[in-house]
């Protein structure tokens, strides 16, 4: 018993009920706090070296807002803590949050990943360490400590965010990694040689020749620790997430500057603007604005699709618009959340593009010509990858994967010959198909869903479709595969493996580089351009993840694809190109 007020220190209730300000307060007890923090760190830690986007945001986020609920409730029904503090200290914590949140835009979902579990381990962290101090003082410590987060997260800013949903971090006066693009837009106006027909060492569509990622007699030397590429040029570009096309010595992209996107012809060997193609309209998007497609070269014209949906033909050498049309108009389509991504796949007199219109207007084709629209098909609506074409039994194909599966149209007309359903409703379908032997098509799916292998077969008039396995270890999300020798080398998340494309087996895990990789047939090994801009070269032996070389290319956040083109490496992101000779 207390002299003072005739109470126990052990049951404040009864003095806060007569007389707060006359008590000795104990303060909460901790053990219960202590153990959620760790429970949070432990997830966070976790998702940090997870591949699965629905692990990246549990860790991330659920755990976060779990441990939220729980501190909440344990804070409210703390007796050792006078009630007017506790309600006040509630107020303060979340006026904090918020904030903090609040100063960072409208993508500062991301940036709550990292809020909360610092802002709850620093007031627990504050609380627990002046245990053994008086109530007051334990109080003043907590305070302290939320004032030092606002003011720590109030010199951060949020530049953008990477592949697993955690935020790209850094200093408030230091400059931005992927800069808003605020000076003059000067079309040069020059005209480039483009050759009348893309040679053999060319690049002149996404993911190359085949749209495989594939680089047919690319040789180089690969001791880079004492010959590494050479830097022939490096500048900056607008944002933006598409690659190159390259057509003898022009390399064309798109990118944003400012309030316009546009497709842009850089002359290779010098980095130098050839012409600027300009329409008025930004993209913006949580995970990096700009536009995300890449143009298609072909008999000296260039075809773009613009992230607002404006597709455009133009001519290669001089970027004069030969026609327009705006997808939106044409298939009842609204933008999507992540912008119209589809780069153009020419086959004969037609382009076809993803349009994820309703009414089984997903596909849409036109004549290359003059842009009239001459068809719409498949029943997707939404969706990341672009239209791949393939060969099942000496029929020529376009594939689609969306969010109701894979559908297969003849290119002419857009009949559906055959599909196989496999639904998702969250996050978008990103990579593309991989078609392995010629009789089966490889999905691969995000959200935890994993690969499948689709095997098909002509039938008589029909098509036998049926599912060979699936492998939820194995969940690309935005980082296209490629195929060699019956394996399949892409990524789990940002972590790079190899699976059997027979049976789905892993073969291998190697690093998590995230990024995109190509594939050297005549040296039989992978390059990969990290989301870190670091260039790795790793033997394509199924055994083991053998790296051979690496360097640091460009930097910042890079999900763009290398190109290999004439003997040149050519790497961007949203904010730098650069153009490597290799030895």
């Amino acid at each position: 018993m207390t002299e003072e007020t005739g109470h126990s220190e052990n049951n404040p209730g009864d003095a806060e009920a007569t007389d707060p300000s006359a008590r000795v307060w104990p303060g909460p007890r901790m053990w219960f706090a202590v153990l959620v923090i760790a429970g949070v760190l432990g997830a966070f830690i976790y998702s940090a070296q997870a591949s699965s986007l629905l692990e990246n945001a549990a860790g991330y986020f659920l755990a976060p807002l779990a441990g939220l609920l729980l501190l909440i409730i344990w804070w409210l029904v703390s007796r050792g803590v006078p009630m007017r503090d506790r309600m006040i200290g509630l107020v303060v914590f979340l006026a904090a949050f918020g904030f903090i949140i609040a100063t960072h835009g409208p993508n500062a979902v991301y940036m709550s990943s990292r809020v909360l579990p610092i802002l709850m381990t620093s007031v627990i962290a504050a609380l627990l360490f002046t245990s053994r101090m008086p109530w007051p003082s334990r109080r003043m410590a907590a305070l302290v400590s939320v004032i030092g987060c606002v003011a720590l997260f109030a010199a951060i800013r949020l530049d953008s965010v990477a592949g697993d949903l955690s935020p790209n971090m850094s200093w408030r006066w230091s400059p931005p990694a992927e800069a808003i693009w605020d000076g003059a837009i000067v079309n040069p106006g020059k005209t480039a040689a483009v050759p009348a027909k893309a040679g053999p060492g060319d690049w002149p569509a996404f993911r190359g020749p085949n749209r495989d990622s594939h680089t047919p007699g690319a040789t180089f030397a690969t001791d880079w620790d004492t010959n590494p590429p050479t830097e022939v040029w490096r500048q900056p570009i607008g944002l933006g997430w598409s690659s190159f096309a390259v057509a003898g010595d022009y390399i064309f992209t798109q990118e944003q500057r400012d309030q316009s996107e546009l497709v842009v012809c850089y002359d290779a060997r010098t980095g130098e603007e050839i012409w600027i193609n300009e329409i008025q309209g930004r993209f913006s998007d949580g995970t990096g604005d700009g536009p995300r497609a890449t143009p298609t070269f072909l008999d000296g014209k260039l075809y773009a699709q613009g992230a607002l949906g404006e597709l455009q033909c133009f001519d290669a050498a001089t970027g004069d618009v030969h026609w327009s049309t705006d997808l939106k108009e044409d298939t009842g389509a609204n933008v999507p959340e992540w912008g119209f991504s589809s780069s153009p796949l020419i086959v004969d007199d037609l382009l076809i593009v993803f349009a994820a219109g309703p009414n089984e207007k997903g596909v849409a084709a036109y004549n290359i010509a003059d842009g009239d629209l001459a068809w719409c098909g498949g029943k997707g609506t939404h969706g990341y990858s672009s239209i791949h074409l393939a060969n099942f039994a000496d029929t020529e194909q376009v594939i689609v994967t969306s969010d109701i599966g894979v559908q297969s149209l003849v290119p002419g007309d857009g009949e559906v010959l055959w599909e196989h359903e496999w639904p998702i409703r969250m996050n978008p379908r990103c990579v593309q198909p991989i078609i392995p032997d010629g009789d089966a098509v490889l999905i691969g799916t995000a959200g935890g869903q994993g690969t499948r292998r689709v095997n098909i077969a002509k039938t008589g008039e029909g098509w036998a479709v049926e599912e060979q396995w699936t492998n939820k270890k194995f969940k690309p999300y935005f980082n296209d595969s490629i195929f060699f020798d019956g394996n399949c080398y892409g990524f789990d998340g940002n972590r790079l493996m190899c699976i059997d494309a027979a049976t789905g087996d892993i073969r291998w895990k190697g690093e998590r580089y995230g990024g995109q990789v190509l594939f050297l047939p005549d040296m039989k090994m992978l390059l990969v351009l990290s989301e870190k801009g670091e260039v790795v070269l790793i033997d394509s032996s199924p055994d083991e993840a053998n790296v051979v070389a690496r360097f640091q290319a460009i930097n910042g956040k890079t999900w763009n694809h290398p190109v290999i083109a004439n003997g040149k490496l050519f790497v961007r992101n949203a904010a730098e190109a650069a153009c490597y000779e290799l030895p």
